[in-house]
């Protein structure tokens, strides 16, 4: 059987640890999230949020790979999720050519102001980890619309790429998507 890999991507408030969350419990493969990864590197390490902010995303992506690479070696498939930046995206290309796996990537998108209203609803909840309040309100605030559009973070197209509008979350046919990376997963003769 052919290594398989599933990528969720995407811009900041749009769902994307939610899903990766349940289509790892439908699909029962594990799914490891950039987020939790810097998490526990910020937790363990005990450094300065600004410092962690600054390095720990480039550190965090140099473990997804490596788990990533783990996994396919021995053919088992899983998940990874974050808000790829476009070198990232290159850098998955890279290693699932290499390793001649199949790649389905979901890449979640939306109108930048409505997500920018969710995230900063979601930051104010105090239930947000220290690490991602580390640069401050106002950078936020002045970075969130420019990278979504200028800089398309988490757009990436890395294989089979189904596009996500998540402006409103009501109208996201979840179970087509939860049914597509199944086919994925365990048929081989999957097409979309």
């Amino acid at each position: 059987m052919k290594s398989k890999i599933i990528l969720i991507s995407g811009y900041p408030a749009t769902g994307k640890s939610t899903f990766a969350k349940k289509l790892s419990e439908h699909l029962g493969i594990p799914c490891f999230k950039k987020d939790t990864i810097k998490e526990a590197m910020a937790d363990g390490f005990g450094a300065d949020s600004e410092e962690i902010f600054k390095k720990g995303s480039v550190a965090t992506f140099s473990v997804m790979c490596h788990i990533a690479e783990c996994f396919l070696k021995i053919g088992t498939p899983c998940i990874l999720e974050s808000n790829f930046r476009l070198s990232e995206g290159e850098e998955l290309e890279k290693l699932t050519k290499n390793s001649g796996c199949k790649v389905l990537t979901y890449v979640f998108a939306g109108d930048p102001e409505t997500l920018y209203e969710r995230c900063a609803i979601r930051d104010n909840s105090g239930e947000r980890h220290w690490v991602h309040m580390a640069a401050g309100k106002d950078y936020f605030k002045n970075a969130f619309i420019d990278g979504c559009i200028k800089h398309k973070i988490g757009q990436i197209e890395v294989g089979e790429v189904i596009n996500v509008d998540a402006t409103d979350f009501g109208k996201i046919d979840f179970d087509e998507l939860l049914s597509i990376a199944k086919k994925f997963i365990y048929r081989e003769d999957y097409q979309k």
